[in-house]
């Protein structure tokens, strides 16, 4: 018999998810996590969840942990800077308490990590990491670097959730395609003003920027433009910046103050050719880096962990081809329609000649007239289009 059932590169949020999914007392998982420990950055960066992770993180368990510090996003606003023309989705008119919350990404990843930790059957290497895959018939042969040493295990599968430069990927034999944008975002915490619980996406000619709620005047701002540029903006003066900043928002949300310093992160499209290969699979960044202007990164990499959970637990073997193949099927229109959505914002709304900036305007107001379209749209942005997998009743000692 194989050490372990399932072995998963990469303790983040993504790995650890699937840790807490499969994590029915039955199964033998082991993480393989490069760190030791998962202490909370100097300026922690927010994250979107849908309205269907909200729900899978509360059938795993997870939830609970986070609630209290989640801001609600009852409304998203999408809107060309300088035309009359939006798009407004409501939490009531969709029937949800809310479309989204907001949360600390170092928050989301502690409180996954730490009930994978405490999840039954699941063993924790860290620090560690992957650095040799022998893929045989019935299991595949890892061999671990650790602090101690080196130590060779097999696993009927293996998992990639490493990230967009995933180790394992690699030693899979999976490659990459990739897409450069040419753009940088810009993140910064601001306070502004306006609706508390409104998420703005707002189209203009220095780029697309996300406005996302968190509790009062408190704003995360996610700033996509053209990597030329990016570089004059991080290094501008506080008041030149907050000026920009403000101008490009608008005064519907004055008055605008910087409450940190920006950070930069260069955008690329990264896509594995594959999600499968010999006792292998790619989830998380590993499988698809997306571009952030829908936020909906996490939120795809969490409903394909939890998909794949949902297949692997009944199968007798985790790592058969049929039982891989299928998750790949099953999984293929949710990635192709989020895909498509993203890259369409990315590429196509946020940026372009100015003689398009009416069209798109008119386009956004077109869509605000039409309830059907709003609804579809709405179902995409929180993660229902193509449905939820099924997973997650185990809970941690003590939890709500």
């Amino acid at each position: 018999m194989a050490d372990y059932d399932i072995l998963i590169a990469g303790a983040g949020p993504v790995g650890s998810a699937l840790a807490v999914a499969l994590a029915d007392g039955r199964r033998r998982i082991a993480v393989v996590d490069a760190t030791t420990t998962r202490e909370p950055p100097a300026s922690d960066r927010s994250i979107a969840l849908a309205s269907g992770s909200v729900r899978l993180l509360q059938a795993l368990g997870v939830w609970d942990v986070l609630a209290a510090q989640a801001s609600p996003i009852h409304r998203v606003e999408v809107s060309q800077r300088g035309w009359p023309g939006r798009t407004r989705i409501d939490a009531a008119e969709e029937g949800v308490v809310a479309l989204g919350r907001v949360v600390g990404y170092a928050a989301l990843g502690q409180a996954l990590a730490a009930h994978a930790r405490a999840a039954p059957g699941v063993e924790w290497f860290a620090p560690a990491a992957v650095e040799a895959a022998d893929a045989g018939d019935a299991a595949i042969q890892l061999r671990l670097a650790l602090a101690a040493g080196e130590r060779e295990i097999d696993s009927r599968l293996a998992v990639a959730a490493e990230g967009t430069h995933s180790p394992l990927r690699g030693l899979l034999g999976i490659g990459v395609d990739e897409h450069d944008y040419e753009q940088t975002a810009l993140l910064l915490d601001v306070e502004a003003g306006g609706e508390a619980t409104t998420a703005h996406e707002r189209f203009t000619r220095a780029g697309t920027l996300a406005l996302l709620p968190r509790g009062g005047s408190r704003r995360t701002l996610v700033w996509a433009q053209p990597a030329a540029t990016a570089a004059h903006w991080q290094a501008a003066a506080p008041g030149e910046l907050r000026d920009e900043v403000a101008r490009l928002l608008g005064g519907e949300l004055a008055p605008v103050r910087l409450a940190g310093a920006p950070v930069a992160y260069p955008l690329k499209r990264v896509e594995a050719r594959t999600l499968i290969a010999a006792r292998g699979a790619v989830i998380g960044n590993a499988a698809r880096t997306l571009h952030p202007v829908a936020a909906q990164g996490f939120n795809l990499a969490l409903r394909d962990a939890c998909a794949l959970a949902e297949r692997l637990l009944p199968a007798a073997d985790p790592g058969a081809p049929a039982v891989l193949a299928e998750w790949r099927r099953a999984r293929a229109l949710d990635r192709w329609l989020t895909r498509g959505f993203t890259d369409a914002l990315a590429r196509g709304l946020g940026h372009g000649p100015a003689l398009l900036e009416g069209p798109r305007a008119g386009a956004l107001l077109g869509l605000d007239l039409c309830r059907g379209g709003r609804h579809l749209l709405a179902a995409q942005t929180m993660g229902l289009a193509s449905g939820l997998p099924r997973v997650g009743t185990w809970r941690p000692e003590g939890a709500a």
